[in-house]
């Protein structure tokens, strides 16, 4: 099953990498990844799509728990994208 997820974070030494850990030892493979980082580099919007017969909820938890993430969000459908006008800008990273 597919699932997407948003994410705030801050924009800390590997905070992003920790968030990738969690996704992959929890069993999910990243299918797409988007980061936009907030204009003065504070924060970190992540977009991720992961799919797994695993169940989301446990990885949205997991990703929860993570000192340098501020928010997670869960989606089963296309999220609906992050507007220009909440601070964030280019994108930093795009996979997919």
């Amino acid at each position: 099953m597919r699932f997407f997820l948003q994410l705030s974070l801050r924009n800390m030494e590997g905070g992003l990498e920790r968030v990738l850990g969690v996704v992959r030892f929890r069993g999910f493979r990243v299918v797409e990844m988007s980061a936009y980082s907030n204009p003065n580099g504070e924060d970190l919007a992540v977009t991720l799509k992961v799919e797994s017969q695993r169940d989301g909820e446990n990885l949205k938890k997991q990703l929860d728990k993570l000192f340098d993430v501020r928010q997670v969000e869960m989606f089963t459908t296309t999220p609906v994208p992050t507007p220009v006008h909440s601070g964030y800008g280019m994108p930093v990273a795009a996979v997919g």
